[in-house]
């Protein structure tokens, strides 16, 4: 069964297609943009794992680069209630693209960031909590990262009590997401 229109929402940066089939699978018509999908081998490849999945009908890969791409996009009417970023990592990318994205979110919006681990990629979760936005990162080996704002609230999580978790200097501005009880 199909799950729930949860609303539209943007990926920068999809590499193989993982991430996107698990955000169209929670329910989410995701827009990616990856400059990868240019190299037909990738674009079916990622094609292939959305069929597999079963959400490629809830996809739309468009071969540009960001932030032009987000913007090309936009012209079209598109906004977005969650955006995933993870394009290219080294700065200034990251903020550019959170800069771009954010612009055409919906009120009611959450961003992700995958790879916080980086300095340069939490230059855009910086970004939107000098302008406002509720913010947090999550235990994971490459450090999820979360801004949202309006009425959506980011997931709680359960991190690996068998890793003893540190946060970088960097992250250190930024509180832990909520922890799930279970």
């Amino acid at each position: 069964s199909q799950p729930h229109h949860r609303g539209r929402g943007l990926e920068i940066g999809c590499w193989i297609g993982w991430s996107a089939a698990h955000i169209a699978a929670a329910g989410v018509l995701l827009d990616v943009i990856d400059p990868v999908l240019q190299n037909q081998a990738m674009l079916e490849s990622v094609r292939r794992s959305l069929q597999h999945a079963g959400v490629a009908d809830r996809v739309v890969l468009h071969d540009s680069t960001s932030p032009a791409g987000i913007d090309q996009l936009a012209r079209s009417g598109r906004r977005w209630g969650f955006i995933f970023i993870d394009g290219n990592h080294e700065a200034p990318h990251p903020l550019f693209d959170t800069a771009a994205a954010v612009e055409y979110a919906e009120p009611d919006a959450l961003v992700a960031f995958h790879d916080l681990a980086s300095p340069d990629v939490a230059q855009g979760l910086e970004y939107l909590r000098q302008r406002g936005w509720h913010t947090c990162i999550y235990s994971t080996t490459q450090i999820i990262g979360a801004a949202w704002r309006g009425h959506v609230s980011p997931p709680a999580h359960a991190p690996d009590p068998r890793v003893a978790w540190h946060v970088p200097k960097h992250l250190r501005q930024f509180p832990l997401a909520p922890t799930a009880t279970g």
